[in-house]
This record gives C-alpha cells, structure tokens and sequence, in this order.
C-alpha cells in the first residue's frame, strides 16, 4: 500500500512530459541575437521535417525527439530558420549533421519455465 501511495504521490509531483525521452537538442539562441523560428530537421536524408523553435530562459533552442528510431547509426542534419516578411521571404542557416547509435534491445531471453 506504500508503493502505490508513493507512486500516485511521485506521479503527481512529475508530470509525463517531464520524464527522460531522447531528444537532440541545440545550445539556446541568446535573446540579443536572431533568435531562428524553428529548425528543418532530417534524418537519415528523409523528408525534412520543420521543428519549431522552444523558448528557454535567455532565448530559444531546438528539441528534436528521436525516441522512435531503430536501433544502429543515424545521422540528424539541422539548418536554423527564420521568416522575414516580403520581400526577403525565409532565410535558412548552412546545414549542421549529428551522427549517433541508437543502442539495440537484448534478444529475448530463453528457456523460461516454472521450477519448484
């Protein structure tokens, strides 16, 4: 009965978004200088995928989730953006690559049975 209070008590005390998850993340933009709208991210030379940018105190920085990835090398290539109005439209930053491994999952284990 303890556990379960303690649990309700923690659950509480930490909201799910809070919780660990594997993002890549850039180092904050500081609000004195420009500040990019969001990040074209791709991964693996996929389809790019636009990111926007999450404000932090001081300025904003990119978060990227990659928690859904296979396990083995990838590589992330960012480029920064920011719109401007007509007639200088969007405007991208030169591209950034992040290479990475995500760890494989152990095989299942084997003969499992009951014992006495």
């Amino acid at each position: 009965m303890k556990k379960v209070i303690a649990f309700l008590f923690l659950a509480i005390l930490v909201p799910v978004s809070a919780w660990p998850s594997p993002f890549v993340a850039s180092d904050p933009y500081p609000a004195s200088g420009v500040q990019p709208d969001g990040f074209a991210v791709s991964v693996d030379g996929g389809a790019v995928v636009e990111s926007p940018a999450q404000a932090v105190t001081g300025g904003v920085r990119m978060y990227f989730d990659i928690g859904g990835l296979p396990a083995g090398s990838h590589t992330i290539t960012v480029r920064a953006y920011k719109n401007y109005p007509e007639p200088w439209t969007r405007k991208e930053s030169d591209p950034v690559n992040f290479t990475f491994t995500v760890p494989a999952a152990p095989s299942a284990p084997a003969g499992i049975g009951l014992i006495r």
